[in-house]
């Protein structure tokens, strides 16, 4: 959802373009509910400078083009959404759910110990979620 926004804030998406996303997202998600449950989002908090480095280290091609700008801009969305809880959502699944914000600045890959803080705090191998508390906005970890 917020990838489609940033592109409607940005002027790629007109207002025509965006209210058929909106009515269809809405449609999906009312469509899907009983289907899909949704316990909550795992937020993996980065910043866009940290995002880069990354993307430029991946080197794939489709995101050669990707510049600090753009990252920034979904950081904030992400950010609005899941942390300041100050987007718009109109559907009670995605408003009211669990958020676990994650800091991964630091270097998960090759440090074990980094990543082993991270895992305990997801719960790893199937225990429950250290702070994902229902409706939490901003738990971070």
């Amino acid at each position: 959802y917020v990838f489609a926004k940033n592109l409607f804030e940005a002027g790629h998406l007109g207002a025509l373009e965006w209210a058929i996303y909106q009515d269809w997202h809405t449609f999906l998600l009312q469509e899907l509910a009983e289907r899909v449950a949704l316990h909550g989002f795992l937020y993996l908090q980065a910043a866009p400078e940290k995002c880069l480095e990354r993307l430029r280290r991946r080197g794939r091609p489709e995101e050669k083009g990707v510049q600090l700008d753009y990252l920034q801009q979904l950081h904030a969305q992400h950010e609005s959404w899941l942390v300041e809880r100050t987007t718009e959502v109109h559907f009670a699944g995605l408003r009211d759910a669990s958020v676990l914000v994650l800091d991964v600045n630091r270097d998960f890959e090759h440090d074990a110990a980094v990543r082993d803080v991270l895992m305990a705090k997801v719960g790893g191998a199937g225990a429950p979620c250290q702070g994902f508390l229902p409706g939490a906005a901003g738990m971070s970890a």
